[in-house]
Parts: C-alpha cells; sequence; structure tokens
C-alpha cells in the first residue's frame, strides 16, 4: 500500500482531530487481505520511525504526558500510535523536529494497532487460521533488523560454503522451561526443543540458505546472525523474548521470536508441516529484510520456488 492510501484512510475516518475508529473499520472492511496487510506494515514502520530517543527524551520533558513513573514499552508504542493518528502533517513534523512533543497533549492511541487484526476477526473468526495469513501478522521482532553496514573486508580463506547466519530454535513451551542465566534486568528461561518440529524447521532454514547465498553477498557481513525463535503453545501469540542457548544476555542476536497453536500444528501431516516450516522462513525473512528492496525480491523469489 502506498503510503498517500494509508493517509488518506485515516483522514477519512477522522472526526476532528482524532481518527474515529470504527469509522477505520469501515473502510478497512472494504480492504482486500493484501491491502490490509499493507496498511498495517505502513503502520507499523511509521511507528518504528518515532522509536528515537528524541521522541522519548521530548515526550518525558512534557508535564502533560509525563507523570514522572515512567512508561512501559507498550505505553511508548501508544503514544507513538496516537502521534500516527493525528495524520501526516503532524507526524512529519514531528520527526523533523522532536523537541515540540515537550509541549501540548499528546494521547495514546492504542485502538489503532488492533484495527486490522479485528476485520480480519471478523472476517474469518478470531479463533480460525486465517487463510493465507502471513507469519509477520503475528511475528515479534528484537534487537535491531538486518543492519546497514559498509562492506567488510572478509579475510582470505573465510568458509563462505558453510557460513551458517540462519539460526532457528522450536521450543516446546508444555514442557519445563530451563533457567538460563540471570542479568541486572530480571532472568531468562528457554524451553526444551519441540523434537517433532525441528528437523522441518532445520531443513526450511537450510533450503533458504542455500538459495540466497547464490544471490545476496552475505561475505560483506561475516557478522550477520538471524535468530528465528518458534515457540509451539496454547495459542499463535508470539514470546516476548528470544535466547540462543548459552548465550550472555549482552549477546543475544538479532531475531524474531513467534508462536505456533499446539493444536494447529499437530493436526498437519509431514508435507503441510513442511510447507509450514518453509512459510515460517519465508514469512520472517521477509520481514527481517524489510526496507532493502533488493534483498526482498530474492525473498520473494525463494517464495514462488518453495511455496
Amino acid at each position: 500500500m502506498r503510503e498517500a492510501r494509508f493517509w488518506s484512510l485515516l483522514d477519512g475516518a477522522r472526526a476532528g482531530r482524532e481518527v474515529d475508529i470504527e469509522a477505520l473499520r469501515t473502510a478497512l472492511r472494504g480492504l482486500t487481505d493484501a491491502d490490509l496487510e499493507g496498511f498495517d506494515k505502513v503502520l507499523q514502520r511509521k511507528v518504528r520511525k518515532l522509536d528515537s530517543r528524541a521522541v522519548r527524551t521530548a515526550l518525558m520533558g512534557n508535564p502533560e504526558v509525563f507523570d514522572g513513573e515512567g512508561w512501559s514499552d507498550d505505553g511508548f508504542e501508544y503514544l507513538r500510535l496516537g502521534i500516527v493518528a493525528l495524520g501526516e502533517r503532524t507526524y512529519r513534523s514531528v520527526l523533523r523536529d522532536p523537541s515540540e512533543l515537550a509541549a501540548g497533549t499528546w494521547k495514546e492511541h492504542e485502538e489503532l494497532s488492533y484495527a486490522v487484526q479485528e476485520v480480519l476477526e471478523e472476517r474469518y473468526g478470531a479463533d480460525d487460521d486465517h487463510p493465507g495469513e502471513p507469519l509477520r501478522w503475528y511475528a515479534t521482532v528484537n534487537s535491531e533488523k538486518y543492519p546497514v553496514l559498509p562492506p567488510v573486508q572478509v579475510e582470505e580463506g573465510f568458509p563462505v560454503e558453510t557460513f551458517s547466519w540462519l539460526q532457528i530454535d522450536v521450543q516446546d513451551s508444555g514442557e519445563m522451561p530451563h533457567h538460563i542465566y540471570e542479568y541486572p534486568g530480571g532472568e531468562l528461561f528457554a524451553y526444551p526443543d519441540h523434537e517433532a518440529l525441528s528437523d522441518y524447521f532445520s531443513c526450511a532454514a537450510h533450503e533458504a540458505q542455500e538459495a540466497l547465498r547464490a544471490s545476496i553477498d552475505f561475505r560483506r557481513l561475516p557478522g550477520l546472525c538471524l535468530y528465528l525463535l518458534v515457540t509451539v503453545g496454547e495459542s499463535d501469540s508470539p514470546p516476548q523474548w528470544q535466547l540462543m542457548p548459552d548465550f550472555t544476555h549482552e549477546e543475544v542476536s538479532p531475531g524474531i521470536a513467534t508462536g505456533l497453536a499446539r493444536e494447529r500444528v499437530e493436526s498437519l501431516s509431514s508435507s503441510e508441516l513442511t510447507a509450514l516450516a518453509r512459510a515460517v522462513v519465508v514469512d520472517s525473512l521477509a520481514l527481517y529484510f524489510e526496507d532493502h528492496p533488493a534483498e526482498q525480491r530474492q525473498v520473494s523469489e525463494l517464495r514462488r520456488r518453495l511455496l
């Protein structure tokens, strides 16, 4: 979806300065699944661009917004959604000069983040798998995504043919978690491997790596490591953390965490599990390489070949 259409949909649902969420849902109901995905993708990209130290600092200096107690990550996200909900002119003004957030009234708009999901649930049902729904609807990106880095000189003899940059871990949340380590912010646990699914995902990750090795020069990024955590549990909700076994807190890699419903997985045949693993890997790569057109084209070709 083009940005102009995104802003047009928001403006069309406006009641004065505020977005009327029911009017927005009405407009979204007229979109195809692909356009709904496009709207959600643009929305999340706008919210991420406001995730900066300058924006947070300005809001913390606003006595009308900040009460001195601090925000949860969700609270800061809802405030950024509120800025997007005010429209393109306000949004661009804040990007140019975040200091304007230090005065005036700025409200949270949590409901905006659920609008697309609610329309999809109306269309397909809240408890059913959404036909053709991409993984990114419920995937969580942790840490930085694909870095934009200058070329790196790779030492002579660098084993490009064996460079494994895509790490995947399938865990079973129905088992007792293992305590991994403690750090100043708390402690982390990891669930045991979901042995019935691990091989399917490992094969899918290997296929993806081999297919992209010929088209994306990862020799320029010898430190690149994308970590994909898949947790099988009672719902498709993603876990809110990621962990490579035996990693310290500082070494947790950039990655994507997502969840699969146990009931859904256990009903699939071997061929369906292969297709599911491939879809999860490809959708994760599409999310990881978001905003990088050359890599996105290669992932699209990979999707065409595997799915």
